[in-house]
């Protein structure tokens, strides 16, 4: 079966379908079933989802996605999963796709997937550190050492 064009409502058939293709396997059948199930408002369904289909392969993006949702703000565990899936999981054009949506100055910023992988490290060793987190704090120092003004920032706010 194709996937939906991106306007049409998905039917309880269709969202069907791409849970077993996900539960087979098929990664880019978790990404749309993700998104779908993100769009129903079903967060905790589609962070799950993403989870059991990318955590192995994006780990710092699951973990960010717990620690968010531990700190009650799952919608941007959720848009953090929708950009990684966009980003890294989908090859099949899904990344120029999702770049597309994004104003001038954000396509600017997500452009670089090396960019963001930094930026997800970062914020994830920020928020570990919050938490007492002895390596993320270790980590954070040494970059601050290192000249890091934002992790300098990180360590004293």
């Amino acid at each position: 079966m194709e996937d939906r064009p991106s306007g049409s409502v998905p039917n309880q058939d269709h969202i069907a379908e791409l849970r077993a293709r996900a539960d087979a396997g098929d990664r880019n059948a978790a990404g749309r079933l993700g998104e779908l199930l993100a769009k129903q408002g079903d967060r905790e369904g589609a962070l799950r989802v993403w989870a059991r289909a990318y955590g192995d392969t994006s780990p710092t993006t699951k973990r960010l996605a717990e620690l968010l949702v531990e700190r009650g703000d799952p919608d941007r565990a959720v848009e953090l999963w929708k950009f990684s899936d966009a980003v890294w999981q989908n090859p099949a054009g899904l990344r120029a796709e999702y770049l597309a949506t994004l104003d001038t100055r954000d396509r600017a910023d997500d452009d670089d997937p090396e960019d963001w992988s930094f930026t997800e490290a970062e914020e994830l060793a920020g928020l570990l550190a919050e938490r007492g987190d002895a390596a993320a704090i270790a980590e954070l120092r040494a970059r601050a050492d290192a000249g890091d003004a934002a992790a300098a920032k990180r360590l004293t706010g």
